[in-house]
């Protein structure tokens, strides 16, 4: 079953296996996504990474992903619009969207090749969860039609990588200016707005490959590689002696409370796009 942040980690693998002639990287990514290609449909399949899939594709052609893609496509879009919610066979989150899921929807569907969808993703995507202030909550209840109000840090990152993916340059400029608002020396806080919330490197990492990829795909102008750079030297600074980026267990949407004690380890979310900044930030 797919997870949250894992797309990144095993596509910064991809684009590392071939940046640095290591075959059998690309492989382990191979060996690790083939048992979910031809699965029954499953209530996790909108969190299939479209863009590790294709890429497993270039440098694999003999690896079918269409029935993987196309089970993506009925989970995140029904008729002509976007699901409601991804977790309807949940009784306590069958109401519930989350921030996390933008960075999986819009671009998924872009490159499942319905351009229009994802454009239609990310404007829902925006009018729920994004505020006056151009940051993004964590979560919202379509029963009370009201977010949970809390800036979470790493949905910040999510939100910004979901907007590159959809190309939705708007988006990208709001929520990269809220974030300068609250930006600590490259450095973000895991309620971004919260002067009681903890460090989270994770945002750096999320904000740094993100700015790099828009600056190589030419969704932002120059004048963001200095927040990107930052960005990058702040989770550099944290790497432990392996390499590991200390970042916050995955987290539920909910109170301030929830996102002030989470426990630290290094988990696919931080790895990932840490690795995909790296990789981007040698081709500017």
């Amino acid at each position: 079953m797919w997870g949250f942040g894992e797309g990144m980690a095993l596509l910064g693998l991809l684009r590392a296996g071939t940046a640095l002639g290591r075959p059998r990287w690309i492989d382990a990514v191979a060996d690790f996504a083939l048992p979910t290609l031809h699965g029954d449909p499953g209530p996790a399949d909108h969190l299939i990474a479209v863009d590790v899939l294709a890429e497993l594709h270039r440098l694999r052609p003999a690896i079918d992903i269409d029935s993987a893609v196309a089970r993506f496509v009925r989970a995140v879009w029904h008729g002509e619009s976007p699901t409601p919610t991804h977790r309807p066979d949940l009784p306590d989150l069958c109401d519930t969207v989350w921030v996390d899921c933008m960075h999986t929807d819009g671009p998924g569907l872009a490159l499942a090749g319905l351009p229009d969808a994802a454009t239609a993703a990310i404007m829902l995507a925006r009018a729920r969860l994004q505020d006056l202030t151009g940051l993004f909550s964590h979560g919202y209840s379509i029963t009370t039609r009201r977010a949970n109000g809390v800036h979470w840090g790493r949905g910040q990152g999510w939100a910004l990588h979901g907007l590159i993916g959809a190309r939705d340059r708007d988006g990208v400029q709001s929520l990269l200016n809220a974030l300068s608002a609250v930006e600590l020396d490259g450095q973000w806080r895991t309620i971004v707005d919260s002067p009681h919330a903890p460090i989270e490197h994770s945002v750096s990492a999320l904000v740094a490959s993100g700015i790099y990829r828009a600056l190589r795909t030419g969704i932002v102008d120059a004048s963001w590689r200095a927040l990107a750079d930052r960005a990058m030297h702040s989770a550099l600074q944290a790497l432990d002696g392996n390499g590991g980026l200390p970042v916050s267990s995955a987290t539920p949407a909910g109170p301030p409370a929830v996102y002030l004690d989470r426990t630290t380890g290094i988990y696919p979310w931080g790895q990932g796009p840490l690795l995909l900044a790296l990789l981007d930030r040698e081709n500017l």
